[in-house]
């Protein structure tokens, strides 16, 4: 913490995006640092995965978490319950006190079945539309759109923002809340000109999208913290719409191939762009209190 985060001491914070993983998971990916010992088990092991996120979230004073589940884990929800419930058990004087999650869902989940996922935790289900790797036919999530929408549920859009132009009309006609992850993840495009960051601009503006302030280094082409063409674009949104915008570590940072980038650095970069403080207060915990429920 510097100067610049100081203020963030006087309420809570609240990370819109982050996961904890399973053993199998952070076996398989080698930019995230565990212990391999054959003398710590596997049940010792996911402690030792949850105590590192309750170690962040208490040097960051987090006291809410929305939880993703990761896309190796498939429509399976076992794992990602369990550690909302277990999170959920912490004091609220140790780190993380509420903890939510974001699904992952089947097109065949029942009726019955989507009413156990949100009695669990779960308040939102992600969309993984980038394109080549897309989960769903666009009709299909439409569809999804609308079913869980009857939960109260909001889409977590993962697509890059450079084509949004593209499905701007489609998107309007869903119902309910959209939140755009990693800054409007452009990866194509990064200019404040382009067709997909004005459609996001538009967006916002008929009370559709929210946007993640998160991993400036997913949209970066070197894969910076502190990329100029992304601070600008995350500039240009904070001004636009402060109101709009919620926070997010993505922790354990699956996306870094080289080394993984500091999060207090990260959350110093966050504040920089923010130097009001009033605009600050309501990313941080003003706005994910609306969209959540924290």
């Amino acid at each position: 913490m510097n100067a610049n985060s100081r203020d963030t001491n006087k309420y809570c914070l609240y990370d819109c995006h982050a996961q904890i993983l399973s053993v199998d998971d952070r076996h398989a990916d080698k930019a995230v640092n565990i212990s391999k010992s054959k003398e710590i088990g596997e049940s010792k092991q996911e402690d030792s995965l949850l105590l590192e996120y309750k170690a962040l979230s208490q040097k960051l004073s987090v006291a809410g978490t929305v939880l993703l589940q990761p896309e190796d884990q498939g429509f399976d929800h076992q794992f990602l319950i369990k550690t909302i419930s277990e999170l959920n058990e912490v004091d609220k004087n140790q780190g993380t006190s509420k903890a939510f999650g974001v699904a992952t869902l089947s097109l065949d989940s029942t009726d019955d079945e989507l009413e156990e996922l949100k009695a669990s935790g779960i308040i939102a289900a992600q969309f993984i539309m980038t394109a080549g790797d897309e989960k769903y036919e666009w009709d299909e999530a439409e569809r999804l759109a609308w079913r869980i929408h009857d939960l109260g549920w909001s889409v977590d859009l993962h697509m890059d923002g450079s084509d949004l132009h593209e499905v701007e009309q489609r998107l309007l006609s869903w119902p309910g809340y959209i939140t755009l992850r990693h800054i409007g993840q452009f990866l194509r495009t990064k200019t404040l000109k382009q067709r997909g960051f004005k459609s996001l601009t538009r967006l916002i503006d008929r009370d559709k999208i929210w946007v993640k302030l998160s991993a400036p280094y997913q949209s970066s082409r070197r894969g910076l913290i502190d990329d100029p063409e992304v601070m600008e674009i995350a500039g240009a949104l904070i001004k636009w719409a402060p109101e709009r915008m919620i926070w997010g570590t993505n922790w354990p940072h699956l996306e870094s191939t080289e080394e993984l980038p500091n999060d207090s650095d990260l959350f110093r970069i966050f504040c920089n762009w923010i130097p009001e403080i009033s605009h600050r207060k309501m990313i941080l915990n003003e706005n994910p209190s609306i969209l959540y429920g924290f």
